[in-house]
């Protein structure tokens, strides 16, 4: 069980200092996470393209929830790898969503990982 715990352990980087105070950086991680969904998501649809060469948009509801689900299993993983406060965040994003678009391969990771 602390395995598991520690895979989904997202300790924020050290928090902002702001006029004397410290700010606490409460939800930074959500624009990688949704990079990282898109990169799910958009996976089978480039998939389908380079096999058919048409654009086939159909199931994306629920192709939508495989990739909120499968974003919240791999997401701590790809996460403490991409994460880097002296990168600028779009080139962070672009690396998520490019790690997204393996999902398979990170949703095996994250099972072994997390020891399930």
């Amino acid at each position: 069980m602390r395995r598991i715990l520690d895979y989904f352990d997202l300790r924020p980087p050290q928090p902002r200092e702001t006029k004397g105070r410290t700010k606490k950086r409460n939800g930074h991680w959500l624009p990688q996470y949704v990079a990282l969904v898109i990169g799910v998501l958009v996976q089978p649809f480039f998939s389908a393209y380079q096999q058919t060469g048409q654009w086939n948009f159909a199931g994306v509801p629920g192709r939508l929830l495989f990739a909120v689900f499968a974003g919240v299993a791999i997401f701590p993983g790809v996460y403490k790898h991409a994460f880097d406060p002296q990168k600028p965040l779009f080139v962070q994003l672009c690396a998520i969503f490019a790690a997204g678009m393996g999902w398979e391969s990170l949703l095996k990771t994250a099972v072994t990982a997390s020891g399930v």
